[in-house]
């Protein structure tokens, strides 16, 4: 059943753990210093990676403890179709993977620290689903989060949410920008200020770069509206959107790993 685990946490979306575009630079560990706490990516890690990581914790079916870890059990069938109307390519999917495989990452909040993979390994399962297009049996994924990703499920506030209107915008800025606004269960007094959150998801940057994200962020505000962001001059603010489209739990509500059902026939090879 869709929706069974969180899709991501706010932390992430805050400290500017997914840089704001979809081609991100290769970074070497490098403090980022935020509000909300510091962050440092050994890695590649941009708004498509973002995209994978909550399309595959939306989509899971089932999740259980296995050695400490979470393992979620994944179509990825429903993966690509996710992150694309026209299905996501097996090869760029699989690349993207690997980045987020290969990527270290450390959060410090000044609460917690949460230091390792998103993912750990993605393998096939023995549980099979059949191909409603080739009549055949496809299998399932089974996606092992990796010790950071467990750290911020245990430690940081949960965020469900239906992740694919944010993979459907065109530029990797408004992606960060509606990541960060959706984070919030509350706004400031007449919204965010435009030029602040884009500061906010990349930095200090020149006008020159300036201009060109808010050109970019314009171009997607009928999107953005549907996801509940409204870009209205200068202001950015939260506005009632569709319904299932985007939830946000209270931030008294904790997710414990330890509390998700354990089904017998979750099995990895």
């Amino acid at each position: 059943m869709t929706g069974r685990y969180p899709t991501t946490t706010t932390t992430p979306a805050r400290v500017r753990l997914f840089a704001a575009t979809q081609r991100p630079a290769r970074t070497r560990g490098d403090w980022i210093i935020t509000s909300w706490g510091r962050v440092r990516v050994s890695g590649r890690l941009g708004q498509r990676h973002a995209d994978i990581y909550e399309a595959m914790r939306w989509c899971a079916e089932d999740s259980r403890e296995r050695d400490g870890q979470t393992e979620l059990l994944v179509d990825p069938a429903r993966v690509r179709r996710a992150l694309s109307d026209a299905g996501y390519s097996h090869q760029r999917l699989w690349q993207l993977l690997d980045e987020i495989m290969q990527t270290v990452i450390e959060i410090d909040t000044g609460e917690w620290r949460a230091l390792g993979h998103l993912v750990d390994s993605v393998t096939e399962s023995k549980k099979t689903k059949r191909d409603p297009l080739t009549g055949e049996q496809r299998r399932l994924w089974v996606v092992r989060l990796g010790l950071a990703a467990r750290t911020l499920d245990e430690r940081d506030l949960p965020l469900h949410h239906d992740p694919r209107p944010l993979t459907r915008l065109n530029h990797g800025i408004t992606q960060a920008i509606a990541r960060h606004v959706l984070s919030h269960r509350t706004q400031p007094r007449g919204g965010w200020t435009l030029d602040g959150l884009i500061r906010a998801v990349a930095g200090e940057i020149g006008e020159m770069r300036m201009r060109d994200r808010r050109r970019e962020i314009r171009a997607d505000a009928d999107a953005l509206r549907a996801i509940g962001v409204e870009i209205a001059g200068d202001r950015v603010r939260r506005v009632e959107h569709r319904p299932d489209s985007v939830e946000h739990r209270p931030d008294s509500v904790e997710h414990r790993p330890d509390s998700v059902e354990h089904r017998p026939d979750f099995a990895a090879v």
